[in-house]
């Protein structure tokens, strides 16, 4: 059994972004790592240190530790970095594995109907092996994201444009 540790690199990961208007800033990433179930550790003026579940409300499965901080510049326009005490993006081998299923999937359903009279029985593994890999091109459409990390960043950056845009 592979032990999580192993799956879950322990390098610092660091994301910034541009231009997120700085108004309610302090609320907005309050409410937000609610949300995500995590859980505040110090709040400082322009600088939340908090820890996010590695499964979004599954506080069971560990953390990650994050400090977000942002710098207000011109317009009221802050720059977020967020930086992570570990990579939480989802591991290399499972995405490579899922691959390698669909393409097995894709060539036992192009190639069953050339096996002469065992065709019937290689008929049902020929069609469960095509939906693997629709089922494996429908998973890799949707871009992977930067983990939860980011998708964290990208969130409170969106959910901040929206409420200037709104008002």
């Amino acid at each position: 059994m592979t032990d999580r540790a192993d799956l879950v690199s322990t390098a610092v990961q660091e994301f910034e972004e541009d231009r997120v208007p700085a108004a309610g800033m302090d609320e907005a990433v309050d409410e937000l790592v609610e949300l995500y179930g995590g859980e505040i550790q110090s709040s400082e003026a322009r600088q939340r240190r908090f820890i996010l579940p590695l499964r979004r409300g599954v506080a069971v499965s560990g953390g990650v530790e994050c400090t977000l901080s942002w710098a207000v510049g011109d317009g009221d326009q802050a720059t977020l970095k967020l930086v992570c005490n570990r990579d939480v993006d989802a591991p290399k081998f499972q995405r490579i594995a899922l691959l390698v299923v669909g393409v097995i999937g894709a060539l036992l359903f192009t190639i069953w109907p050339f096996f002469g009279k065992a065709t019937t029985q290689m008929g049902t593994l020929a069609w469960v092996g095509g939906l693997l890999a629709l089922t494996v091109y429908f998973l890799t459409l949707k871009r992977s994201s930067g983990g939860l990390a980011y998708d964290f960043l990208q969130r409170l950056a969106k959910r901040q444009r929206n409420a200037v845009a709104t008002d």
